[in-house]
């Protein structure tokens, strides 16, 4: 790390691409600026699609703009995927859970999401509450289960749990359960707590934790293991001029100082030794996915969650 900083000190600048919002990345960035305050850091931000869409066309003119990505593990995945990205395996990898990095350092998750399974207490008891996926298909929650016309994640999630040709299996019987189908995982989680329907599986866990904590009734319940939503991960574009000043910036994102910043925003940090803001968050086993392969099959899930749930395009 000692070469990189002094290094670093020569290139002086960081060109940083980022998803997540001006506050919370601005946040991160004082952190940042106080530890190296020889680096002047510029800042671009775009949803991830956007991104995606600017790096890909940048290297294609053969212009590396960025120095450095906090982009979606999706639009990240991509990146991995068409050989734009840098390897490197920060030194403070080691904290991050398992289920959110590679194994060849080309991505690291900085903070994550997690979707449990939600209930309204007034129309389901915790007792009732589904303790496996097969429970959902039980003839009481008939019409009464929510889903987001989104929760492609969801599924692809539930493929590489049960296997694809089980997985379709469950997927179609549980559509024959005629779930309603919503836009927006806030709207859904508002609907549970209102008693439009009984239950919903995807919702945010900060989400269900923060309306239960102001009295709704609403409670959530983990059906374990749990893939994560693609965490929002640090990576560095393949023939970034800066290499070190990017390096130093990954290692603080991933550091226990920069991962404090991140919990005290109200988001899951990814190392094991910084304090989730939902506690119960911290003890959810997690499952490990190949994402690779989600990437590779991307279109095919989308499609055939569309087809199997009747979502309009």
């Amino acid at each position: 790390a000692q070469d990189w900083l002094a290094n670093a000190q020569i290139e002086k600048k960081l060109v940083l691409y980022h998803s997540p919002n001006v506050p919370d990345t601005q946040n991160i960035l004082t952190g940042f600026r106080k530890k190296y305050p020889f680096i002047e850091v510029e800042t671009y931000r775009a949803s991830g699609e956007k991104l995606l869409q600017k790096i890909t066309m940048e290297a294609r003119a053969g212009k590396i703009l960025s120095d450095a990505y906090l982009l979606s593990g999706f639009q990240t995945w991509l990146l991995k995927a068409m050989g734009l990205l840098l390897p490197y395996v920060s030194p403070e990898r080691e904290k991050v859970l398992a289920a959110l990095k590679d194994a060849d350092g080309y991505w690291t998750g900085v903070y994550w999401n997690l979707e449990v399974l939600t209930y309204n207490t007034r129309m389901v008891r915790g007792p009732e509450a589904p303790k496996t996926w097969e429970d959902l298909l039980s003839p009481r929650w008939k019409s009464q289960i929510a889903l987001e016309e989104e929760d492609v994640d969801w599924y692809t999630a539930m493929l590489q749990l049960m296997g694809e040709e089980k997985g379709k299996v469950f997927m179609r019987r549980l559509a024959a359960q005629q779930p309603q189908i919503r836009t927006g995982h806030t709207l859904l989680a508002q609907l549970i707590g209102a008693g439009e329907f009984a239950i919903a599986p995807t919702i945010r866990i900060h989400q269900a934790e923060t309306m239960r904590l102001k009295g709704a009734p609403i409670e959530w319940t983990a059906i374990e293991p749990l893939a994560p939503n693609p965490p929002i991960s640090a990576s560095i574009p393949k023939n970034t001029s800066r290499p070190n000043a990017a390096k130093l910036f990954t290692d603080y994102v991933l550091s226990r100082e920069g991962q404090m910043i991140i919990s005290q925003l109200n988001r899951n940090p990814s190392r094991t030794d910084v304090p989730q803001p939902v506690p119960r968050a911290a003890k959810i086993r997690l499952m490990t996915m190949d994402y690779d392969q989600v990437v590779k099959n991307y279109g095919r899930y989308a499609t055939e969650f569309r087809e199997i749930f009747s979502v309009r395009q």
